[in-house]
């Protein structure tokens, strides 16, 4: 799998995620949502993010890579 494909990928499953958990703070509204988001969702979603964009910097790199040596 290509790296823009595993970054599409994951990008994908971030935004699921983000789409579930709206979907259970409909719900769930209570101090220990808010301490559950804050220690697990949103740094998941943060290095998620940051993951993605490096990912897609790679891509680039490999790229450019492919290009040069091809």
């Amino acid at each position: 799998m290509s790296a823009a494909a595993s970054a599409a990928k994951l990008r994908n499953g971030a935004k699921q995620l983000r789409l579930q958990w709206l979907e259970v703070r409909a719900t769930w509204r209570d101090e220990n949502t808010r301490r559950f988001e804050e220690k697990y969702i949103t740094p998941l979603l943060a290095r998620a993010r940051a993951t993605e964009l490096t990912m897609a910097q790679m891509a680039a790199v490999l790229q450019k890579v492919r290009h040069d040596c091809g």
